[in-house]
């Protein structure tokens, strides 16, 4: 009787590699959203924000990039705003930040250091002497009060200015004054900061810098000079 040996049987297992694998560095974590809205937790979390503020449209002027977004936010953060509320109520203009008139009010209000608040007009109607008188009380006693009148705004050369002084000239008056009260009353509340109607009314800033003391080392004053120290 013949028996044969039985032969070994072999199999090759093909393993296919993926083309591409996602690690986990590469996976965005999810952003909280609650009632409120988003809840940022980090730089990261800001900045992506800031991306789909850009992409939307709904970034104001003079913030048309994510960095500038960004720096809106982190600036409301300091000053108590939500990311919306901040891009809403801060403005850059000539290159400074500044919160509107209102804003800087509902800070204040909000802040629990407020104990009484009085805008009031003062002065004859359609003549110089006419303003906003504004009056700040904090609880723990100390005041401030400021008038701004159209005498000022004329000194100031802004009485008839084309834009807000010319088609809200009052309310122009009460937010001068109410800007100057609640700074200086309440300066830790709005980390001093100005008005946006106050800021752009400011001449835009220029750079008078020689050019000599522009580059660095003194450059060009030595190769004018024929290298006279």
């Amino acid at each position: 009787m013949n028996t044969s040996e039985a032969q070994p049987v072999t199999s090759t297992a093909v393993v296919e590699t993926p083309k591409s694998v996602t690690t986990p560095a590469q996976i965005k974590t999810p952003i909280n959203y609650g009632a409120q809205g988003v809840k940022l937790a980090s730089l990261e979390d800001a900045f992506r924000f800031a991306n789909a503020i850009v992409a939307s449209g709904f970034a104001p002027r003079g913030m048309e990039k994510a960095e500038a977004v960004l720096v809106a936010i982190q600036l409301g953060a300091e000053l108590g705003l939500t990311p919306m509320a901040a891009l809403q109520n801060t403005a850059v203009i000539n290159g400074r930040p500044a919160i509107y008139g209102d804003a800087a009010l509902a800070l204040v209000r909000a802040s629990g250091l407020l104990e009484s608040f009085n805008e009031e007009e003062v002065g004859e109607a359609g003549k110089d002497s006419f303003g906003i008188k504004v009056t700040a009380t904090r609880r723990d006693g100390s005041k401030g009060s400021e008038t701004f009148t159209i005498g000022d705004a004329k000194a100031a050369k802004l009485w008839g200015k084309a834009g807000p002084w010319t088609d809200y000239p009052r309310r122009m008056l009460k937010f001068r004054a109410r800007g100057f009260v609640l700074r200086d009353v309440f300066g830790d509340v709005l980390k001093g900061l100005r008005t946006a109607e106050e800021v752009r009314d400011y001449p835009e800033e220029r750079n008078i810098t020689p050019l000599s003391e522009k580059v660095s080392g003194g450059l060009t004053m030595s190769l004018t000079q024929g290298g006279a120290a």
